[in-house]
C-alpha cells in the first residue's frame, strides 16, 4: 500500500500520481526502488547538471553508483521510425492525434534547435514543450538532447498549487 505520509509531503512535494506516468510504454511503476524518484526533476537541475551527470555521475553527485553515460552525447539519435511509434502507441492507446503524428519530425528537430523555424508550431501543438539544444552539440540531435529533454519535464505538467497535504485541517 502506498499512502502520503504528511512529513514527506513536506519534505518530497506530492506524490507521484498515476495520470502523470500513465501513457510511458513500457509503464515503469514497479515494486522495487534502485534509484532516485525522477518524478519530479524537471527544471530542477540545468542542462549543465544534467549533461555532466550523464558524462560522469560522481563529478556532480560523489556517492553516486550510477554509471557513466557519456556516449549518448556522441550517438545520433536515430528518430527515422518517430512517426511509426507514435502510430503504435496511440493503438495502446496514447492519445496522439493525426497532426501530432504527421509532425513529430519537425516537432523534434524543433525542441532540439530552437532556431528552427517549427519551434512556433511545436509550441502551438505542445504549449509546455522547451526548445533548446539541451546536450550543448547544436550540431547534432543526439541521444542525449533526448533524455535531457525527456528529464527536465518530469513532474512539470501538473499543477500541484492548489494542492494541501491531506491533514486534519484540510479535511473539514
Amino acid at each position: 500500500m502506498i499512502r502520503s505520509l504528511r512529513d514527506e509531503v513536506e519534505r518530497y512535494g506530492h506524490y507521484s500520481l498515476a495520470a502523470e506516468s500513465m501513457y510511458d510504454h513500457p509503464f515503469q511503476w514497479g515494486s522495487e526502488r534502485t534509484g532516485p524518484d525522477l518524478a519530479r526533476v524537471g527544471g530542477k537541475y540545468s542542462d549543465e547538471w544534467q549533461r555532466a551527470h550523464l558524462a560522469d555521475p560522481r563529478s556532480v553527485v560523489p556517492e553516486s553508483v550510477m554509471p557513466p553515460y557519456a556516449f549518448l552525447e556522441k550517438k545520433a539519435l536515430d528518430y527515422r521510425d518517430i512517426q511509426a511509434l507514435l502510430k503504435a502507441n496511440r493503438e495502446v492507446g496514447v492519445p496522439y492525434t493525426d497532426a501530432d503524428i504527421a509532425n513529430a519530425t519537425a516537432d523534434l528537430e524543433a525542441q532540439a534547435d530552437p532556431n528552427s523555424d517549427g519551434v512556433d508550431a511545436l509550441q502551438k501543438r505542445y504549449p509546455k514543450a522547451q526548445a533548446r539544444d539541451f546536450d550543448g552539440n547544436p550540431g547534432e540531435v543526439t541521444e542525449a538532447d533526448a533524455l535531457i529533454a525527456y528529464l527536465q519535464m518530469l513532474g512539470t505538467l501538473v499543477d500541484f498549487k492548489t494542492y494541501h497535504a491531506n491533514t486534519p485541517e484540510n479535511r473539514r
